[in-house]
Order: C-alpha cells, then sequence, then structure tokens
C-alpha cells in the first residue's frame, strides 16, 4: 500500500485517535475509494489500525451512513463499528475490517475464469448465509430507523435503473441509437419487468451487494458501503451477488447457491421462485451496465470499462434462458457484437 501524506483530520478526531491508541503524527495509508468519491484511509497498521472515512460535500448519503451502520450494528448485523464522527467536515472513524475482499479471494482462486468452483461455492455458501442473517434480522429492526424505510425499491426505482441503462450503456457506451430504446415493444418489456419484480416479498434490501462491498475476516463475510439499503424485492441482493460481472459464476453454480438460500429462508425453491431470481438478475445487470457506463465515461474511470462486455454476456445470456422478452434479447446480442465503442 502506497504511503499518502497525512489528511487534515478533524481535531476532534485527531483527539479519537489518540484515545484508540494511535500516537500523532499518525501513520496513514490508503485503504480504498468507492464510486461515490469517498476515500477510507487506514491510521495504524492492522490488527490495531482504524479506518478513517473522508466524505464530501456533495455525497447525500453520508447522514444515512451513520444512521444506518449504527442502527445495523445495535440490530447484531456484522457492520462495523463507529466510534465517533465530525459531521461539519464529514470524516468518521470506524471499525478496520481488514484488507481482504470477497473479489480478492476469488481472484486468487481463479476468478473470472476457470477457477476453483469448489473454493468459490464454500465463500458463497458463508455469504448467503449471512445474507440471510440480514434479510432476517435487518427487517425485523428495519421499522425503527427511518433512514431505511425513507426509500423503496418500488416501480419507479427499478425503471429508473432500466433507464439509467439505456442511456448511459446502450447510448453512451455502444452507440445505441435513442429512437431505437425508446421502441414501444421494448419499453413494455421493462415495464412489465419492473411490475413482476416489485411485487416480489419485500425485506430489508442491501441494495448493491456484490463482491467489492463484502470483506472477509477469519470469521467470514462483513458488510460495508451499505447506505443504499431500503425495503425491496428479497431476490435482488442475491441476484447482485450471484450474477455480478466482477466475478462470472456460472449458471450452474447460481443454480444450486439459490438452492441453498431458499432452503435457509423457507421459500419455494421451484420454478416460479428461479424465475423471480431471474428477473431481479436482470433488473440488476442492467443497473450495473448503466454504472459501468457512467462511471467509465462520465466520472473518468476507465478501470470500469473492461466490465462492459462481460456484463452484455450475462445479460444476453439470462434473458436466453428466462425468456419471454425478444425485444430485450435482441438489444443484448446487437450490444454483444457490436462492443462498445472505441475510447
Amino acid at each position: 500500500m502506497v504511503t499518502r501524506p497525512l489528511p487534515e483530520i478533524s481535531p476532534s478526531l485527531c483527539a479519537l485517535l489518540v484515545e484508540l491508541g494511535h500516537q500523532a503524527p499518525f501513520e496513514v495509508t490508503v485503504a480504498g475509494s468507492a464510486g461515490s468519491g469517498r476515500v477510507y484511509w487506514r491510521i495504524g497498521q492492522l490488527p490495531t489500525s482504524h479506518i478513517l472515512l473522508v466524505s464530501h460535500d456533495q455525497d447525500a448519503d453520508y447522514d444515512r451512513f451513520l444512521h444506518v451502520s449504527r442502527h445495523l450494528r445495535e440490530a447484531g448485523l456484522r457492520v462495523p463499528r463507529v466510534f465517533g464522527s465530525d459531521d461539519a467536515v464529514r470524516q468518521v472513524v470506524v471499525e478496520d475490517l481488514g484488507s481482504e475482499l470477497l473479489l480478492s479471494r476469488l481472484h486468487t482462486a481463479g476468478f473470472p475464469g476457470e477457477g476453483d468452483l469448489q473454493k468459490l461455492e464454500t465463500d458463497y455458501e458463508a455469504v448467503i448465509d449471512r445474507l440471510v442473517e440480514w434479510q432476517d434480522v435487518g427487517t425485523r429492526a428495519m421499522d425503527s430507523c427511518p433512514s431505511l424505510t425513507d426509500r423503496v425499491f418500488d416501480r419507479e426505482a427499478l425503471l429508473w435503473e432500466t433507464g439509467y441503462f439505456a442511456q448511459r450503456c446502450a447510448q453512451d457506451a455502444y452507440g445505441i441509437a435513442a429512437e431505437d430504446l425508446a421502441d414501444p415493444t421494448l419499453q413494455a418489456e421493462l415495464s412489465a419487468l419492473a411490475m413482476r419484480v416489485e411485487a416480489h416479498d419485500r425485506v430489508l434490501m442491501r441494495r448493491d451487494f456484490q463482491s467489492q462491498n463484502l470483506m472477509w475476516r477469519d470469521d467470514g463475510p462483513w458488510f460495508i458501503d451499505y447506505q443504499g439499503a431500503r425495503s425491496g424485492s428479497r431476490w435482488y441482493d442475491l441476484a447482485s451477488l450471484l450474477w455480478d460481472p466482477y466475478v462470472q459464476i456460472p449458471m450452474n453454480n447460481r443454480f444450486r447457491l439459490y438452492l441453498r438460500y431458499a432452503k435457509a429462508t423457507q421459500v419455494p425453491d421451484g420454478p416460479l421462485g428461479w424465475q423471480q431470481l431471474q428477473d431481479a438478475s436482470l433488473q440488476r445487470v442492467m443497473q450495473a451496465l448503466g454504472a459501468y457506463g457512467f462511471l467509465s465515461g462520465v466520472k473518468g474511470l476507465p478501470w470500469f470499462r473492461q466490465f462492459l462486455s462481460p456484463a452484455v454476456r450475462i445479460l444476453r445470456t439470462t434473458v436466453e434462458e428466462r425468456g419471454g422478452m425478444p425485444a430485450l434479447l435482441a438489444l443484448a446480442r446487437r450490444m454483444e457484437v457490436s462492443g462498445p465503442l472505441p475510447t
């Protein structure tokens, strides 16, 4: 990890860090960053380090992060402890969960690619167990946290996702004409998809439940970057996990992991449950494609561009298996054949 100059830390948080056992001048390294613009600094060295989250004035989810973190931690879920914050400068000191992402474990195991499928399933079984706990405990505790109930993943939000995909990915990154994307048949399919996903049983939804938002410790996976949590489809988080373009899990392994989830939650494990999961996965993959297009094309973060083609392939194979959406399938095939526009 590259050592960087110490950021300007709030005086109150400097005092807190001293109370936590650190000595000034603090040893500081960059622990990570997010597409939102937040930067995470590690103060000290593991296992006695802490994380300083430095946000920015335009971060609309800063307050939500604090409220949701404290609420979920008190409910007993695996999120980092908040030690203190200075809201005037949008800085927070939180527990350091380490440096091993689920994604880094999977890279070591050979994913994406011809990796160790047994290790993948073992790790994902542990993650699914934590997801089941999140949905059970979190849903029962949700009503006592206004920051979790002020947003609902409803039809409007679902249609925003597919519109985001159409504009930022299909149009901007692939050059598909706006009039083609406005085709009534395609729009009717996307509207019907949103209605089906909106009708799913609602639980506390993590919203961006993928391999870069799960830290791995000796006792298994922990949650990070969950300020977008809200009430929504019980299948969306599982779809985000199993249809993750960063990992590209084979379909057969997805199905086996779906069965584990169904058994743990006692939801029906037949064709209806699988179709509902597929519908959620189509929504999620289109959201991810919109994000990759936006982050690479608008935010100037080219690292995300490499996931456009894998995610389009995942979209095409999933809509083929799901069936019943010929216009979306034709669009996905067209995008797969053409590839993204040159940079």
